[in-house]
């Protein structure tokens, strides 16, 4: 992997945690391969329209804030057209302007694979929670 594609990784962070935010699904799953997988809060979900189906379900409550900040990429391991990384995910949620807020803070482990145009996308992403406060 060059030099030049950590800035496309870094690009897919930032924009799962932008459209996780604004339950944007759709945008969300085309992050993903046809076939990529997403294990969150026990579930794996699996395909495109799995993965765009569960952002909208968490968007249902519409009193539901949501914010995604994530920092220390590494880059593990380069196996031909595939990229492992971990990083660390911070969540902020709160169900209602008067209710307490939450914090969980996250492991993430990404597999990342180049298709044939230069597209960077998740074949994997597993979000493993370490932490969890109430703020």
């Amino acid at each position: 992997m060059a030099l030049f594609d950590i800035p496309s990784i870094e690009r897919m962070l930032s924009d799962f945690a932008w459209h996780a935010d604004r339950a944007d699904g759709d945008a969300l799953s085309q992050l993903f391969t046809s076939d990529g997988t997403l294990r969150v809060g026990g579930q794996d979900l699996i395909g495109r329209q799995k993965i765009a189906d569960d952002c909208y379900r968490r968007a249902l409550n519409p009193e539901r804030k949501v914010r995604h900040i994530w920092s220390n990429l590494r880059v593990d391991r380069i196996e031909g057209n595939l990229v492992h990384t971990t990083a660390i995910q911070m969540t902020f949620e709160q169900l209602g302007a008067d209710a307490d807020a939450h914090v969980r803070i996250n492991d993430l482990f990404d597999t990342f694979v180049q298709d044939t145009d230069g597209v960077w996308r998740f074949a994997s992403r597993i979000i493993q929670r370490e932490m969890a406060l109430t703020v």
